[in-house]
């Protein structure tokens, strides 16, 4: 009876250190890292807040992306490629349009944008382009009058004198009004080139014609959707957009989701002057 008693006191002494051994294991097995079993979604922790636009730091060449070509103005048609940055423009030759509405998204999307501005624009319209300026964007020499300086586009061909004096009386108007020169940018209409208005716009002070690579063709009826579709499907680093703020264009209203889908694409929005590194 006593030998039967003693056996079964050691089995059962024998499962409770079983039982220990087997908890320790498990216990152990818990802290080391378990891989996903197959078929199981990962679930990736949130990345980390974003700091406000404003306090980004600009992303721009370490050195300038461009060198002028001393007696002729340097045609640029994009950017570097290196930042992931694009940029965007305005130009503003017709009426006021949606200006107002394309500056209320730009400072409600903290994104700084490069106007091409034409004289007789700014001589009726102002108010808005100090505003133009004080909000932080730039602006470049589209001439007086918008003529075309070789004539392809319309009209005839200007003469030497004539160009300068598109590009001198809009410069001087824009100093008046902002006290920022347009210099060293000029976008010609129409874009309209040939190499004489090439080396009139260097001699006048103009070191780079600034073209474009993106043509939202919102001046030619595209709708706000098809405007939207046409820029974020040609986006590239480095590319340079062309838009206009008259009523005949709805690139105004396109504006925000072309923002937003760039944005999505991880491009960065800076103005010429920060996408050339100038």
């Amino acid at each position: 009876m006593r030998g039967s008693m003693s056996g079964s006191r050691s089995r059962l002494a024998g499962w409770r250190w079983s039982l220990v051994l087997v908890v320790g294991m498990v216990l152990a097995i818990g802290a080391l890292p378990v891989p996903l079993a197959r078929g199981q979604a990962f679930q990736p922790q949130p990345p980390a807040e974003l700091p406000p636009a404003a306090t980004r730091s600009v992303c721009r060449p370490p050195e300038p992306a461009v060198q002028k070509t001393p007696g002729i103005s340097l045609r640029i048609d994009r950017g570097p490629a290196e930042c992931n940055a694009v940029s965007l423009t305005f130009d503003a030759g017709a009426d006021r349009g949606y200006t107002e509405m394309i500056l209320d998204t730009l400072r409600d999307e903290q994104v700084h944008v490069t106007f091409g501005m034409t004289g007789l624009w700014a001589q009726k319209n102002g108010d808005l382009v100090k505003r133009m300026v004080d909000e932080g964007h730039e602006l470049i020499n589209h001439t007086w009058s918008h003529s075309s300086f070789t004539g392809f586009s319309a009209g005839r061909p200007l003469g030497v004198g004539e160009r300068r004096l598109e590009l001198d009386r809009t410069e001087d108007l824009l100093l008046e009004l902002t006290g920022r020169t347009t210099r060293p940018y000029f976008r010609p209409p129409y874009g309209d080139l040939d190499p004489g208005a090439l080396k009139d716009v260097a001699d006048a002070g103009y070191d780079y014609t600034i073209m474009w690579t993106v043509d939202s063709l919102g001046w030619n009826h595209l709708s706000k959707q098809a405007i939207i579709d046409r820029c974020l499907s040609r986006a590239e680093p480095g590319a340079i957009f062309i838009f206009h703020v008259g009523e005949q264009s709805l690139d105004g209203p396109a504006l925000g989701a072309i923002i937003a889908g760039l944005r999505e694409q991880g491009y960065t929005m800076v103005t010429v002057t920060d996408l050339l590194g100038l």
